[in-house]
């Protein structure tokens, strides 16, 4: 008897557990920059109670995680596009209180429409990533321009380095190449 109760009780929680979501790989169809918000497919199957499998709807209207800080003075930005890879992460509760400052009546809790997304997320690695693990370095690549930070050094590979306003050098400045005076 005890063995039966204890094994309805597991029934009953994973039945509700299969119907909560909380991460998942996604590509992004769609990102509003001007909004922060993108379309994003989820990239996994949905199980029904008959056993069938179906594709995840596209989810709209998702906010796009940027790392910033400092009130947004200090932000790490970067283009996301059509295809990109994501996670998609679900909110343990409706997020219309964090984005439009106003609680509504939905009572709603790890549901697809309150979910947040991370672009970067891919299957295979690409050279800036290799070449960050390879020499314990942060790296910065667009497009074949590249900024590598590691321990005591900093180095921009780029065909043109533009510096908008006064640069002072603090140490040694050596030229390798010529020194053209543009004035």
């Amino acid at each position: 008897m005890l063995q039966e109760f204890v094994q309805e009780i597991d029934n009953t929680v994973a039945k509700k557990m299969s119907g909560m979501h909380t991460a998942m790989p996604g590509i992004i169809v769609s990102f509003d920059p001007g909004k922060m918000l993108a379309t994003v497919l989820p990239k996994m199957k949905f199980k029904k109670p008959d056993g069938k499998t179906i594709d995840y709807p596209q989810i709209t209207g998702v906010p796009v995680v940027f790392p910033q800080g400092a009130g947004q003075r200090a932000t790490v930005a970067f283009p996301v596009k059509a295809g990109d890879g994501c996670l998609i992460v679900v909110s343990e509760q409706s997020l219309d209180f964090w984005m439009y400052g106003q609680e509504t009546a939905t009572d709603l809790s790890f549901d697809l429409t309150d979910a947040m997304c991370i672009p970067g997320l891919f299957l295979k690695t690409n050279p800036a990533v290799q070449a960050a693990c390879a020499q314990n370095a942060v790296v910065v690549d667009a497009g074949g321009s590249r900024i590598t930070v590691k321990a005591g050094t900093v180095t921009i590979d780029a065909p043109t380095i533009i510096a908008n306003g006064n640069v002072e050098v603090n140490g040694d400045f050596t030229v390798s190449g010529g020194i053209v005076n543009l004035n």
